[in-house]
């Protein structure tokens, strides 16, 4: 009897001696432990992409220019011609003519001799959506264009007179600039209803 009982308890205690085996060999245990190199290698992704984002955002400010970065508004229409101005850049939030008067322009290094160039047009000056009319070399191309601040394109040929003729003024007098990406310059212009603004565009010398 003492030998059975003594049996058993040895039995029990290789049941518990395994069963503790089984526990410090659990695969779980070792996952637990390699969670913690995971992680770490997220956080390292995540401040490594954070640096990166910061680059790019730094090398933008250098690239991205505003007409603020030749003066004030006053003073950049004044001054007629921009290379700083983005296309759909609205200057003035309140209408104002800036003290300019319509004139013609001869636009330089347009584009290729024979080929075509791309002109942009939009109203700088609070928009009231007046509307103007484009000739090319006295051909229509928009009979009624609406101003806006979303820059509309336009294809010429090189060489080429563009003619910009005022349609309808919805108060303040029709404003507006035109912006030729091959030479990156705005020409800030003012037209009346019935007259009429011309661009000689030529190709690069």
């Amino acid at each position: 009897m003492k030998k059975t009982k003594q049996h058993e308890s040895l039995n029990l205690k290789k049941r518990l001696y395994n069963k503790q085996e089984d526990f410090d060999n659990d695969p779980v245990g070792e996952e637990e432990h390699e969670l913690v190199p995971h992680q770490s290698g997220i956080r390292r992704s995540i401040w490594i992409m954070s640096l990166v984002l910061i680059g790019i955002s730094i090398l933008g400010g250098f690239f991205t220019t505003s007409f603020t970065d030749e003066g004030t508004a006053e003073e950049v229409v004044a001054n007629r011609i921009s290379s700083a101005t983005a296309a759909g850049e609205e200057l003035f939030s309140v209408e104002s003519n800036a003290n300019i008067e319509s004139r013609n322009f001869e636009v330089t290094d347009a584009g290729r001799d024979g080929g075509e160039a791309r002109m942009l047009l939009w109203d700088f000056n609070a928009i009231d959506f007046d509307e103007v009319a484009v000739f090319v070399d006295g051909a229509p191309i928009k009979e009624k264009l609406i101003l806006s601040d979303n820059a509309i394109s336009i294809s010429i040929p090189v060489p080429s007179l563009v003619t910009i003729s005022g349609v309808k003024d919805n108060g303040g007098g029709i404003s507006y600039a035109v912006k030729f990406p091959n030479n990156h310059n705005t020409y800030f212009n003012v037209v009346t209803v019935g007259g009429s603004n011309t661009y000689t565009v030529l190709p690069k010398p």
